[in-house]
């Protein structure tokens, strides 16, 4: 049985998906028939538990990449081209309000003009 634990570290097989306490049972199990020593037994929790956290942040990761490459090729925005792409929209906003107060002044310069032609 030791060797099926040792087997399941070194190749990390079912680690991810095991909690700490389930590890402790295991390992619990191994001390009670004699398979191993309490030292031993608390190193292969402790190994077992850093590999499982591993494998977790290394699936996390995955998983984030994975999920932000498919969103890219979907044409999904970044947080950051939103903003960028408010910012340009704003500064729109602004040089249309300029148009359209230019073009208002023209407009009533043309109106004084024609009055005062009148």
């Amino acid at each position: 049985m030791m060797k099926v634990f040792k087997d399941m570290l070194a190749t990390g097989l079912g680690a991810v998906f095991l909690t700490k306490d389930k590890i402790e049972e295991m390992v619990q199990n191994l001390v009670e028939e004699g398979s191993v020593s309490k030292k031993e037994a608390e190193e292969l929790v402790d190994n077992m538990v850093e590999k499982a956290k591993k494998q977790r942040e290394d699936i996390k990761n995955k998983v984030k990449s994975e999920v932000k490459n498919e969103f890219e090729k979907a044409g999904f925005s970044r947080q950051e081209e939103v903003k960028n792409l408010k910012q340009k929209v704003d500064t729109l906003e602004l040089q249309v309000k300029s148009l359209e107060q230019k073009i208002e002044r023209l407009e009533n310069e043309k109106i004084e003009e024609v009055e005062s032609d009148s």
